[in-house]
């Protein structure tokens, strides 16, 4: 997959091209308030390149500055800093002085309440962003690990709704779904609740764009949201899906910064890797984890039980919640299949063990651990780019 010479002008083909019932322009009407979702800094989409040539369009078509908000799409992630937002919004973008607020899914008072999903979920979605008379999201589109794939309706869903919402969507019997998993929409009882979530919530434009390795833009989708969300899973699949044999050891990475950034995001690249290993085996991920484990009740739900076993009981029963189980309980079940080290300079040995994993500093010496644990002459399958590959593995597996 080769990046795009020339970002700018790839968003503008898109825009130009987009998918759906017409331009961005024709859809548009003069005096409109229109509201801008963007990704959080969790995520590599590159929203400063985005946003000049979006704003220009929405200035060209009769929209007033005054009448464009940005939202940052915390989920439940926290907010950005400064320094993450200059990042996210661009310097071009600031100087504009568009307002951008970050969504708090905490702050009750800042949501609104617009029904249920036909699961039962119910929609509390980000109150500034239901006043816009138009919402545009911005997105970046890989596989991930329980929604199938990032970008589309995710914005809206955990991006701008709260916490009761998002509580029920990433439930322990949504994320224990056999088809909760990457690469799988169709019968994924979370991408249908976000489906439905970004309908009711009147998600009209997307502009999502696919990265290459070194996360440049490759090519940009705009138009209507499934539409143009289809069309963009649809050109990614061509380059991110590989099958490969069961591996005694799978020795991947959680791509760089700023996936990479602590324990909690790592899971996504376990997950990868999770498809490929053998009941038994070893999974090696390379994560810088610069901010640690990331997540307080990530930590605080695995390290409070002595098994993963244990970890996945106390999910499980009636009742139970706790913010971040469901990366626990993802995690959980990869350590239920594999043994994990991590190779890391941002976490502690005592730390990983507390989290049922080994710490590392050096790929050198994971690889020998993992060769003591499986024996000699193991396979070993490399995944360089953990989340950006929809790994599945041969149908002749024999673990």
């Amino acid at each position: 997959m080769e990046a795009s010479k020339d970002p700018s002008s790839e968003i503008c083909r898109a825009l130009d091209h987009p998918f759906g019932d017409g331009s961005l322009e024709s859809l548009l009407k003069t005096g409109e308030k229109v509201a801008i979702i963007v990704s959080d800094a969790t995520r590599p989409t590159p929203s400063w390149i985005i946003l000049p040539v979006l704003l220009d369009r929405l200035l060209a078509a009769g929209i007033k500055e005054k009448d464009i908000e940005i939202l940052i799409a915390t989920g439940l992630h926290k907010p950005p800093s400064e320094a993450e937002r200059l990042r996210i919004l661009g310097e071009e973008t600031l100087r504009r002085g568009i307002r951008a607020f970050n969504h708090d899914a905490f702050e009750k008072a800042s949501l609104t309440y617009i029904g249920e999903t036909s699961l039962g979920t119910p929609l509390w979605v980000n109150k500034r962003a239901m006043e816009a008379d138009f919402l545009i999201s911005d997105g970046y589109v890989e596989p991930h690990f329980f929604a199938g794939y990032t970008g589309g309706g995710k914005s809206i869903l955990p991006g701008i709704s709260g916490l009761e919402t998002i509580k029920i969507n990433h439930g322990a019997d949504r994320i224990d779904h056999p088809k909760a998993r990457a690469g799988i929409l169709m019968g994924n009882p979370i991408h249908e609740d976000i489906l439905q979530a970004s309908k009711k919530a009147g998600l009209r434009f997307i502009l999502n764009v696919v990265l290459d390795p070194e996360k440049r833009i490759a090519k940009a989708f705009a138009g209507y949201a499934e539409e143009a969300h289809m069309a963009a899973i649809s050109f990614l699949e061509n380059h991110v899906k590989v099958e490969a044999p069961p591996s005694d050891i799978v020795v991947t990475s959680n791509s760089g910064y700023p996936l990479d950034r602590n324990l909690y995001q790592a899971v996504k690249g376990m997950a990868t890797a999770e498809e490929v290993v053998k009941v038994g085996g070893v999974i090696i991920i390379a994560s810088e984890c610069i901010d640690g484990v990331g997540h307080e009740g990530f930590y605080r739900l695995m390290a409070s039980e002595p098994s993963p076993e244990r970890v996945l009981e106390k999910i499980r029963q009636p009742g139970f919640f706790m913010i971040d189980q469901w990366e626990a309980q993802v995690m959980a079940r990869i350590l239920l299949k594999a043994r994990v080290i991590l190779v890391s300079e941002g976490l502690d040995k005592e730390t990983g063990k507390a989290m049922h994993i080994q710490v590392v500093k050096s790929f050198e010496e994971a690889l020998s651990l993992a060769m003591k644990e499986v024996g000699r002459s193991p396979e070993v399958c490399v995944i360089p780019e953990g989340p950006y590959v929809l790994a599945m593995a041969s149908k002749n597996r024999a673990d």
